[in-house]
């Protein structure tokens, strides 16, 4: 759900550009891709964005803009040198993101027209070109998903390696029963973080639908989440499940992204059972997010507990 660039210093460079003048077009366009639907890879252990904020008095005005927002936002990865030496000319840096990608695979690294041109490979396009490459008109704010607990990894991927918090939101979400028994596995890979997220569960407190409803209690509630509660223990992580008075939605909600899951998180054994997830706009992210904001809403609220570490 999430793109990931590399981008050459020379794109804030206007001397780098076929025509001077065509940088005041190009950044504000790249902008706000970058801070609603992408990471930006810091090449070089974070020298990437160290580079950039020495040299920004150089540069154009939204250089030191972007980097701003990229770290308010949390979209700058951070990733190991490729190289023995660090870059110091705009190819080098190119080279750099192409190395990088070969290491785990970027969206694409994007250059200023100078650059471009000593590159020949597809994953590097030129700022000035970015409207007819392939790998940024096949952007989208949906994708569709086989209901695999690794197809769901593979997608949620990047966001799971960034995110500082998820927020898990399925009023069915049970990890007791068959269809969820591999929801820990979604959580595997952010065990391998250093610095680990915050994470919730949010569901409905009561089970099943019609005459069939049941309202377990908080203990049995506990109950039904220890196992996955002894699993994040063995995994360093811990979450907090949140339950709440009936809602049929189901999100992902994330500091750099929301989605939303309409089938929810669960797996199913049928060949090709597809669903579409979107990535929601800022507005209906933070709305979502506040929705389930225990402080907004306590009379919804019916127990909250902590698992795992």
């Amino acid at each position: 759900m999430l793109d990931e660039y590399a981008l050459v210093p020379d794109i804030f460079d206007q001397a780098a550009y076929s025509n001077p003048a065509f940088i005041e077009m190009c950044l504000p366009h790249l902008k706000e891709p970058l801070l609603q639907e992408a990471l930006v890879r810091d090449l070089c252990d974070g020298g990437w964005s160290q580079y950039c904020l020495q040299n920004s008095g150089s540069l154009h005005r939204l250089c030191k803009e972007i980097l701003k927002k990229l770290v308010q936002n949390n979209r700058l990865r951070r990733f190991p040198r490729q190289a023995a030496a660090a870059p110091a000319s705009a190819d080098d840096w190119c080279q750099e993101g192409l190395t990088a990608s070969g290491t785990d695979t970027l969206t694409g690294v994007i250059s200023a027209h100078a650059t471009k041109q000593n590159f020949a490979a597809n994953e590097v396009a030129s700022v000035e070109k970015l409207t007819g490459t392939s790998w940024w008109q096949n952007r989208s704010p949906s994708v569709t998903v086989d209901r695999k607990t690794a197809e769901y990894i593979k997608v949620l991927r990047r966001v799971l390696l960034q995110a500082n918090s998820l927020m898990f939101v399925d009023p069915n979400l049970d990890p007791s029963s068959y269809n969820y028994r591999e929801f820990h596995q979604l959580l595997a890979p952010i065990a391998q973080r250093g610095v680990k997220p915050r994470i919730e569960i949010h569901r409905s407190f009561c089970k099943g639908d019609g005459k069939a409803r049941t309202f377990p209690t908080e203990a049995e509630w506990k109950a039904t989440f220890a196992d996955l509660g002894n699993t994040l223990n063995s995994q360093g992580l811990s979450a907090e499940v949140f339950l709440w008075d009936d809602f049929h939605e189901r999100y992902l909600i994330a500091d750099v992204v929301g989605v939303s899951v309409p089938a929810g998180f669960d797996a199913t054994t049928k060949a090709d059972d597809w669903s579409t997830w979107g990535r929601l706009g800022r507005e209906d992210k933070d709305k979502i997010q506040r929705l389930f904001d225990p402080a907004a809403r306590t009379g919804s609220l019916k127990w909250r507990f902590a698992i795992g570490i």
